[in-house]
Order: C-alpha cells, then sequence, then structure tokens
C-alpha cells in the first residue's frame, strides 16, 4: 500500500457491543510502479533477478524488485514527475555478469511504466583458447598442437590435433577455473634442424584467449670435413666400379678360381 495516501491517515472508534460502525477512507495514488521483464539472448525469462530503480537529481529513492518465475518483475513506490534509473543488480543476483543495457532512465508520470525489459548475461563457466601457428608450409605435416589441462585432479588430460594450413586452432569449451599448458610437437631430427619448441601457459581471463606462436626451425648445416670425407669416399667407390667394370673379364675367373678352391 505504499503508492496510496489515505485520508484520514487514521480514525478512533470507540467500540459498542452489538453496534456496528462503518468508517470512510479516501485512498489518492501518490507513487507508481515500474513493470518489466528479465530474459536471456535467446528470450528464456530469468527468475530471482534484482532489480533495482534509483532516483535521480532531487529525488532521493531507491526501491528494488525481484522478478518471479516467469521473468516478470514490478518495482513499486516511484514518485511521479521523478527521473529514476532502474537496473540489474548484478552483486544481488545469482551468476548474472551483466545486462543490457546496463540501465534505463525513466520518467515517472501519474501512471505506471511498463516494458522496461532487460537481457542479462550469465557468468561463463567454459572458454575457448584459440590461437595462430607461425610456420613454414613445410613444416605443417611434421608439427602437432598439444593442450595439457594443468588442474585435473587424476592425471593431465591431453588434447591433441593435426596443423593444417590455415594454421589456426580452437578449442572450445575448456574448463574456466583449470590452467592449460599449450605446446607444440614437432617429428623434426635433432640432428639435422636446430629448433626450439614453445611452450605457453594459459588461464581463463574472460570468454575466450587467443595466442600466436612462432615455430622456424632451421636446418643444421653440414661441417667440411665431413663433405670432403664423403667425397673422397664417393670418388673412391665410382673408381673402384670403374676398374672393376673395365677388368671384369680377367677378376671374374679369378674370383671364380678362389671360390672354388
Amino acid at each position: 500500500m505504499k503508492e496510496y495516501q489515505f485520508t484520514p491517515s487514521s480514525k478512533m472508534l470507540t467500540v459498542t457491543e452489538g453496534l456496528e460502525v462503518e468508517v470512510d477512507f479516501v485512498a489518492r495514488r501518490v507513487a507508481f510502479s515500474c513493470y518489466g521483464k528479465i530474459t536471456t539472448l535467446n528470450g528464456t525469462p530469468q527468475p530471482d533477478v534484482v532489480i533495482e530503480a534509483a532516483g535521480a537529481g532531487d529525488c532521493a529513492l531507491i526501491e528494488e524488485g525481484v522478478s518471479g518465475s516467469e521473468g516478470e518483475f514490478r518495482i513499486r513506490g516511484l514518485t511521479p514527475n521523478c527521473p529514476i534509473t532502474v537496473s540489474v543488480r548484478t552483486d544481488k543476483s545469482t551468476d548474472v555478469r551483466r545486462a543490457s543495457p546496463a540501465s534505463r532512465l525513466i520518467q515517472v508520470a501519474e501512471a505506471d511504466t511498463e516494458n522496461v525489459n532487460f537481457i542479462i548475461f550469465h557468468q561463463p563457466t567454459t572458454f575457448d583458447i584459440t590461437g595462430y601457428i607461425d610456420i613454414a608450409d613445410e613444416y605443417i605435416p611434421t608439427t602437432k598442437i598439444i593442450l595439457i589441462d594443468e588442474s585435473r585432479e587424476h592425471g593431465r588430460k591431453v588434447h591433441t590435433s593435426l596443423l593444417d594450413q590455415s594454421r589456426l586452432f580452437i578449442y572450445p569449451e575448456m574448463d574456466l577455473s583449470h590452467s592449460f599448458t599449450l605446446k607444440l610437437e614437432s617429428s623434426l631430427s635433432p640432428s639435422m634442424y636446430n629448433f626450439k619448441i614453445p611452450d605457453v601457459k594459459l588461464k581463463s581471463e574472460g570468454p575466450y584467449q587467443h595466442t600466436d606462436i612462432a615455430f622456424k626451425p632451421i636446418r643444421k648445416s653440414v661441417p667440411q670435413e665431413q663433405v670432403t670425407r664423403a667425397s673422397f669416399t664417393a670418388v673412391a667407390v665410382i673408381v673402384l666400379s670403374m676398374v672393376l667394370a673395365a677388368n671384369h673379364a680377367t677378376l671374374v675367373p679369378c674370383l671364380l678360381k678362389y671360390i672354388i678352391v
């Protein structure tokens, strides 16, 4: 009854046994209500969300309402001819991250205000990990992406994926409260290439995290003495082959003679 003023505000009565007394009061409406609805982005009604109406300027008032099972709410006791800021109290509502719009300014007239609606966004329970690998085309087939969940109680969970030509990757809906290590795995031989395996630590800070990783193997150069030794060996083999080919008519009978003996 906070929206009505009664005249008289009170009246004294003398109660006499067997006597019926009729008392008249005149009600005059002095305040009005704000009506609205709370839903999610897909239109699902949201109950138990706290909405606040705060007076602006010289209108010093604060009133609250709570959304019902169908998301509807009513805030009572708003003074007419008074600018009112209506907003969702995310600090008093469970699992509400933000609302759209953040607030609405209404001007209360000599009537109720309707359709003051809000869309709310819940606190995320998962987040996405995305990334880009800076790598040459020739090394893509030999490279894998490894994501390790470091927060699991019973052993670490490992996610492995192959790299494609886009060089982009995504791990959707990862546990929000967990810590992760992102690294690359290469089948390149360390004896032939110089490379460093990148290692990135990740922890959720919002609905997603993106990281860029550079992987640039360098082919090792062969020492000059190994090249020279290999060249001499190759030349010796070629010369020996030529000698055997030119003298096979003489050498073959000799070899057969020794084998038979």
